[in-house]
């Protein structure tokens, strides 16, 4: 994991934090620390179309292979400007940290092994996106796939997709 703190556009802070996830099953998990959500039905329909899956505390993302892939968590304090044509796939969704800790980890990680990125406690907006999909030809072999989500403070529960990767 790498962490940087920078000053954004907008004068705001916010914190990057980067992995090397398994993304087993092809998804990876943003829990509270403190949650007890049965994610055994998430994927939904919906949820599968958009690659994005939300309990109360924990969010799923899709990602496209069912490897290691590289994955970036953002924190800052206002809804961001992203310019979603730099982006293959973009989703809404939002989720709850009441603790304060955010549990990073694989679907198939051991739990109380996997990072933990503190995070002022509340409600919050997640934006999931993905890139570099074309570059995907076997889910094994390399590629340039990157997955994002940004997250901030926000009450708004929205569930939807913004742009959607359809793959050819």
């Amino acid at each position: 994991m790498h962490t940087n703190q920078m000053l954004c556009e907008q004068k705001e802070i916010m914190t990057i934090h980067q992995f090397d996830i398994f993304a087993d099953y092809f998804q990876l998990y943003l829990m509270d620390d403190e949650a007890d959500d049965d994610t055994s039905e998430i994927w939904t329909d919906d949820a599968l179309d958009i690659k994005l899956a939300i309990a109360k505390n924990t969010v799923a993302v899709g990602t496209y292979r069912n490897v290691d892939v590289k994955f970036e968590l953002e924190i800052v304090d206002n809804e961001p400007k992203v310019d979603l044509q730099l982006w293959d796939h973009a989703s809404l969704g939002f989720v709850s940290f009441p603790s304060g800790k955010c549990a990073v980890f694989g679907c198939t990680d051991y739990l109380p092994d996997a990072k933990r990125i503190e995070l002022p406690k509340g409600n919050y907006a997640v934006l999931s996106l993905a890139k570099g999909l074309d570059s995907i030809t076997v889910e094994w072999e390399p590629a340039d796939d990157f997955y994002k989500v940004i997250l901030w403070p926000s009450n708004v529960k929205e569930f939807r997709s913004l742009k959607r990767y359809e793959i050819t």
